[in-house]
């Protein structure tokens, strides 16, 4: 499988512009309401797995036990944004056959998550959450939001087309991980950001009332 090819269906420089599309175009189509659950959605969704990574590229906070350095964001990404956009895309007239596309949209995004893994990008308790965490955003939208009554679905299948491929075919992937690790360690008044094996030791000690508080003890190699 082109594991490499496939991987970028969930860059953010792809699934961004994909879902400001949607918005965009849930607005035009009269159907506000489900672009700002779309957007409420979305948005929680991004800010969750943004917190996680700037936790532990600053802080050192993961969890060594399942190698968890924070929510895989192409995972997120391809999870929230891909059945939303295959669901949308069919006419608002044929229900059953933008169901079987939303889950099209299900299917890729597993395929994503399983390329991240053969690409050894993320480990398996960070893909299956980030998945988790964008099909909750995905489904939810699906299930509670109203389809607009008038929808172009040609319009909508060319820019998708043109973004979905011509994003990849031509390489074009902005250096996210390499913005947040630098921000990160900026934020967090770190020369270096943590990587991967480096974990913050946690303890529960009291303070200076007597209360218990999880405080940082010293950093470990592993």
């Amino acid at each position: 499988m082109p594991w490499n090819f496939i991987t970028r269906f969930g860059e953010t420089s792809l699934l961004l512009p994909c879902a400001v599309l949607i918005a965009a175009w849930l607005f035009h189509a009269g159907a506000a309401a489900s672009a700002r659950r779309w957007l409420i959605a979305f948005g929680a969704t991004a800010a969750v797995v943004l917190v996680s990574k700037l936790a532990f590229l600053g802080w050192g906070i993961g969890c060594a036990a399942i190698n968890f350095t924070g929510f895989s964001g192409h995972s997120m990404m391809s999870a929230s944004v891909l059945p939303v956009l295959f669901y949308l895309v069919v006419p608002a007239r044929h229900p059953r056959l933008a169901v079987g596309a939303g889950c099209l949209g299900l299917l890729f995004a597993l395929l994503v998550g399983v390329s991240r893994l053969k690409l050894q990008a993320h480990s398996g308790s960070e893909v299956l959450s980030g998945l988790a965490l964008g099909f909750g955003a995905s489904l939810t939208f699906m299930l509670w939001s109203a389809r607009p009554a008038r929808s172009a679905p040609a319009l909508a299948g060319a820019l998708v087309l043109v973004l979905m491929l011509g994003v990849p075919a031509a390489g074009v992937a902005a250096p996210t991980h390499q913005w947040i690790e630098m921000f990160a360690a900026r934020l967090a008044g770190r020369d270096k950001p943590y990587q991967r094996g480096q974990w913050r030791e946690w303890a529960w000690q009291r303070d200076g009332a007597g209360l218990l508080a999880c405080l940082p003890e010293a950093r470990r190699e592993r």
